[in-house]
This record gives structure tokens, sequence and C-alpha cells, in this order.
């Protein structure tokens, strides 16, 4: 299986890289800025940012830096909200079996079992019809992704839990490592407090697990996910029923 993905990234990278000295508020200013410049000014956008920001600006840069921001949100739809590497991958497949929750495309998986690894996945809605995952609302998939609920992960803590940008403001997360008695958690996403999961879920997995490794992995702009791993601390092996 072709990582797609990360081939789309790297053919915007440059792009990217042009904004990647700027801290959070300023890409923010910048985006405003231009937003306004080519709404209001469209024949005139270097001009307008060059007088906004009292120095030059490459305005083409930023119009395709936009563009590219567009397409993001058609990647992700397409084939993850994380954008994996060949480190990523190789780290799920050292820590096979695994089972993941909440797969989604099940795009992650589909690469890590052709890398290997042995991989069941699971979501709640899996998108095999358009419009029944908000996710994902093209119909398709990468993996054989079942449908199940949460607590199907009571059965699995045999394997590695992988959870890959589970939703935002959601207990999503929070309830599957509750449900979870494994030893080590496979989490790509933040700390919870802007794209993925919840820092009530963060904090919970910091009392209960230790963070083990970090695996850098590429980052659409303004979004800070990597991979980590959690090991459970005290674990001993449970049977499964």
């Amino acid at each position: 299986m072709e990582n797609m993905l990360y081939k789309a990234y790297l053919k915007e990278s440059e792009t990217f890289r042009w904004f990647d000295s700027l801290d959070n508020e300023s890409l923010k200013q910048i985006l405003l800025s231009t937003w306004y410049s080519v709404l209001w000014n469209p024949l005139n956008v270097d001009e307008s940012l060059v007088a906004f920001y009292g120095h030059l600006i490459d305005a083409r840069s930023v119009v395709r830096f936009i563009k590219m921001l567009k397409m993001r949100l058609v990647h992700c739809d397409t084939y993850a909200w994380a954008i994996p590497n060949d480190e990523a991958i190789c780290t799920l497949v050292k820590h096979s079996p695994i089972v993941e929750i909440g797969a989604g495309r099940g795009y992650w998986a589909g690469l890590a079992a052709s890398a290997g690894a042995s991989i069941i996945a699971f979501d709640s809605n899996p998108p095999t019809k358009q419009g029944v995952n908000n996710w994902h609302r093209q119909p398709g998939t990468f993996f054989d992704v079942s449908k199940a609920d949460l607590d199907i992960v009571r059965l699995y803590s045999d394997r590695t839990l992988f959870l890959c940008w589970p939703p935002h403001g959601s207990d999503v997360a929070l309830r599957t490592i509750q449900n979870y008695k494994g030893k080590t958690v496979i989490y790509v996403g933040d700390d919870g407090h802007v794209s993925s999961g919840t820092p009530e879920f963060y904090k919970k997995m910091s009392t209960y697990f230790t963070l083990v490794q970090v695996v850098q992995i590429p980052k659409w702009p303004g979004i800070d996910d990597r991979l980590e791993v959690w090991q459970r601390e005290g674990y001993s092996v449970a049977v499964n029923i």
C-alpha cells in the first residue's frame, strides 16, 4: 500500500516550510490579513500586504498557503487526519499486534498491515456509505474496518491499543482507555487542547501510563501532533473474556 497522503504533503511541503518560523498568533494574523487583502484588493495583494506588515511579503506564497490549508481538509477526509511517515509505521509494526479504535477509513491500519503488522480496526461508524461518518464523508476504506462500540477494546488486552486523532472535545479517547486493560497505548495527536482528544484524556494517560517514546510525524501548519508510545505502570497480563 502506497502512502499517498505523505506524498501529497511532500508536494506542498516547501509552501508550508515558508511559515515554519511563525508562532500561532503570527500565523493567525497573516491568514486574517491575507484573507481581507484578497477579498477587498484582489488586484493589489502584494501592495496591501506590504502596507499591512511594513515589509515585503511573498503574496503568492501566502495565497498558495491558504489554498493548501483548504486542501488539507480534502486530504483528511480522503485519507486520515494525521500524516504517517516510515518511522511511525515502523513503530506500529514493532508494537504489533494492535487493535485500533476509531479507525475511520483504516488508512494507518492499511499501511501498518502492508508493512507486516498484525492489526484489527474498529470504528463506531465505518465510512462504508457516504455521509455515515462525520470525519470521512466519502465512502470507502483502505483496510477492513469493523463496526463496534468502544467497549470492544476490553476483549483485546493482549494487543497494543492504537488511537489516531480521536475527536477533539469528545470523551471517546477517555472512555476507550478506561475500557482498555492492556499494557501499551500508541496515540497520535496533541495534548488535547487544540486538535484531538481532550485535556482530561491526556491527564488520565499521564496518570496511569508512562510516555516511553515520541515519534515526530509530518505536521499540517498550526497542528502540533506526533505519535506517542505509552506503557501502563505496574502492568500484569489480563485474560481476555
